[in-house]
């Protein structure tokens, strides 16, 4: 039985992009759970980072496989707005 809800996990992948906004950043966030835990969560930092990869996506994508592994079985990924082309081909 699941503990949260995916508006529950929706609600901390907005406050991600909370952070980005206040950074001056475009306002995305992305949260990757497995077994109702979060593994990752991160927010886009192309501005801060001066790395046009550095999309929400990518980024909680990279720390959820070095928590995980290569591949990220059983795991569910929320962003708060459809992906990009690139982010996309990332996600699948």
């Amino acid at each position: 039985m699941k503990a949260h809800s995916d508006e529950y996990w929706m609600r901390l992948a907005l406050e991600e992009a909370k952070r980005a906004f206040q950074e001056d950043e475009v306002p995305v966030g992305a949260v990757i759970i497995k077994d109702e835990k979060i593994i990752a969560c991160a927010h886009n930092s192309t501005e801060s980072s001066k790395d046009v990869l550095a999309h929400a996506e990518m980024l909680v994508i990279e720390q959820a496989r070095k928590k995980c592994g290569k591949w990220l079985y059983d795991c569910t990924l929320y962003v708060t707005l459809e992906p990009c082309t690139m982010c996309a081909g990332a996600i699948v």
